[in-house]
């Protein structure tokens, strides 16, 4: 199988990287929102995976207006770099990943960590996303900033998308209690979502480059994931 690869530079630093099958057409697209790792070898991974399944997958760049990656064994430097993510800037780069997409039928989000978080947000603010798939995201602030002004929860009432998540029952960034608040508020909401939980896992358990990696887990929630895709999007088939 051929892909190609595309870098498309958008609004305010954006930068996307576009991959389908070479000659190829497809009716569905997924958007990627990389973990706060960058387009590792992981993340290559699961869009080489996700091309396979027959969508087309832009991957959005979380640091290419930051200057490229933090150091990875600095966990200072990482979330003060995190810290100085403005979510608006984030939601509109998913926004322009969407449009990267073109004119499919059924286009979803999909994230990892902090790319988990973002494809939250998009599904309540972004508009042309079906479905949303997010791993163990961030639910809460612990304070909020100019960059982060809104508690994620409370975006939740704007949601378009069919929202799928996955939790680990050991993951700090995400503790149960948080979890517990999302899925409640989930609940009284009419447009399809679900939530699922990893016992005995950590953050990060979908990648094996992580601490917490946890191959059935992995194994599972990525099944799960596609079928999420294919019971919310059109132009399968």
């Amino acid at each position: 199988m051929s892909v190609s690869r595309q870098v498309l530079a958008g609004p305010r630093g954006a930068s996307v990287i576009l991959l389908s099958v070479a000659g190829e057409s497809t009716n569905r697209g997924v958007v990627l929102c990389p973990e706060v790792r960058g387009l590792d070898a992981n993340m290559e991974d699961y869009a080489a995976r996700v091309v396979a399944e027959g969508y087309r997958v832009a991957i959005v760049d979380p640091w290419a207006r930051h200057g490229g990656v933090p150091p990875l064994d600095a966990p200072e430097a990482i979330h003060a770099a995190v810290a100085r993510i403005d979510d608006g800037l984030a939601v509109g780069d998913v926004a322009f990943a969407r449009t990267c997409l073109g004119d499919v039928a059924g286009a979803a989000v999909l994230g990892f960590c902090l790319g988990g978080l973002h494809a939250r947000l998009a599904a309540a603010c972004v508009h042309g996303f079906d479905a949303a798939v997010e791993y163990y995201g961030r639910i809460v602030y612990p304070t909020l900033t100019p960059e982060k002004p809104v508690q994620p929860l409370d975006l939740l009432p704007g949601r378009r998308s069919a929202l799928l998540c996955h939790f680990g029952t050991d993951d700090p960034v995400a503790p149960p209690a948080h979890v517990d608040e999302l899925e409640r508020r989930l609940a009284s909401q009419p447009i399809p979502a679900r939530v699922h939980r990893y016992p005995a896992c950590g953050h990060g358990f979908a990648n094996p480059a992580s601490p917490g990696w946890n191959a059935e887990a992995a194994a599972l929630s990525w099944a799960r994931s596609l079928r999420w895709l294919d019971e919310h999007l059109a132009g399968g088939g």
